[in-house]
């Protein structure tokens, strides 16, 4: 194999293994990010139960102070009949529209709190499913991520082998450069030559640089100096 076809492969190899590294790396903030849409999903099931619960508790409260309310009520009905003042009359009066006023009020707040509890219960059916949706969902999630880093750590190791059978492989006078230059840049220490033109930095070459290269010689790009191989 000549240098060049040497450099293409370790070049595809390097590349590959730094996309793999930079997957394996993102997995834990995939993960993070699928755990916090799980907790709102807990959240918001645990919301919903909540508000069930603290709607019965309100309504049983405004309950509670309707039948106080409605005693009272009754109380200031029948002291209105002793009343001979005027004055006292229309004081009183007023005191019973304020207790009526509230007690319809109540009335009112009490049959909103039944509709929004009927209205919630109704729901939990479709509250549960979602909940238990999400914890499935995530669940799948954390097997296909652990098979999928097994297998990605699998290829690293099996690419990481193959890299270092074809490093093996290049001339001892060209090793010294190509492992300063890939410790320097990584896979960006190489590039491909298309139409004599770097794709790593978009230069020519000139025809006889070119023609060294398409012969096997280590050539590197007298523009942005990476280590070049000819388009297969």
């Amino acid at each position: 194999m000549s240098i060049a076809a040497i450099i293409r492969e370790c070049h595809r190899m390097r590349s590959h293994l730094r996309d793999l590294q930079n997957e394996i790396d993102r997995g834990p903030r995939v993960l993070k990010a699928r755990q916090a849409k799980l907790d709102a999903e807990r959240q918001a099931h645990h919301d919903h139960h909540e508000s069930i619960t603290k709607l019965k508790l309100k309504q049983r409260e405004d309950e509670g102070t309707l039948k106080q309310t409605e005693a009272r009520l009754a109380k200031l009905e029948d002291q209105l009949t002793g009343i001979t003042v005027q004055k006292e009359y229309a004081a009183k009066q007023s005191e019973i529209s304020q207790a009526r006023a509230k007690k319809e009020a109540l009335e009112d707040a009490i049959l909103t709190t039944m509709g929004e509890i009927e209205d919630k219960t109704n729901r939990i059916p479709e509250v549960e499913k979602q909940w238990a949706d999400a914890q499935a969902e995530f669940a799948q999630y954390q097997e296909e991520a652990k098979e999928r880093l097994q297998r990605m750590v699998a290829d690293q190791q099996h690419t990481r082998e193959e890299l270092a059978k074809r490093e093996a492989e290049l001339p001892e006078k060209a090793r010294p450069t190509y492992d300063y230059l890939v410790k320097a840049h990584g896979p960006d220490a190489m590039a491909a030559v298309k139409n004599r033109v770097c794709q790593g930095c978009r230069s020519g070459m000139t025809e006889q640089k070119w023609l060294e290269l398409q012969g096997g010689q280590f050539i590197l790009c007298s523009n942005c100096g990476k280590m070049l191989y000819p388009t297969e």
